[in-house]
């Protein structure tokens, strides 16, 4: 085999890679919502990659999501938070994903500022600010599912940051 051929072959075999690579990415990442996640992170200031890691961690890109905790939409807001949110920042809560995925970022962005950190934000944005503010003044542990969530997030943020 002269080297050119192996040069083919291999060739080959890392665009068939990359296509695998990506079909697979696409399947059980998916790419939904990119126009409002791009335009979110970029308002408020925030990761895309994360802002699609929250989405994929909390509904699965699912806009009609409903928690049996109440929360709703592709960012799983409560409804609570969700008018708070609303009302600081004056996007109308009219249930679109344009304004659920913008109402769900501007928290997330007020988080990050609020603690400071990305694992201590998204577990907040799981288990709510007081229960982390309590946790870190007295030295505890998050829950286990909130760490398992912070993990999730984590991971779906490498993966759009790399494939999208």
């Amino acid at each position: 085999m002269d080297a050119t051929y192996k040069r083919s072959l291999i060739l080959l075999a890392a665009v068939l890679v990359a296509a695998a690579v990506c079909f697979y990415a696409n399947t059980v990442f998916p790419d939904a919502l990119a126009e409002e996640t791009a335009a979110a992170a970029e308002e408020f200031g925030v990761d895309e990659a994360l802002v699609r890691g929250v989405i994929f961690a909390e509904s699965g890109y699912d806009t009609d999501a409903v928690s049996r905790a109440g929360a709703s939409g592709p960012m799983q807001l409560m409804p609570s938070t969700r008018e708070w949110v609303s009302k600081v920042t004056g996007i109308a809560a009219d249930g679109t994903a344009m304004s659920e995925v913008r109402l769900g970022t501007a928290y997330l962005a007020y988080l990050l500022r609020r603690f400071g950190g990305v694992e201590t934000a998204l577990a907040a944005y799981n288990a709510g600010p007081a229960n982390v503010e309590r946790w870190l003044r007295e030295g505890e542990e998050p829950y286990p599912e909130t760490a398992a969530y912070v993990k999730r997030v984590l991971f779906a943020r490498r993966v759009y940051a790399r494939v999208f």
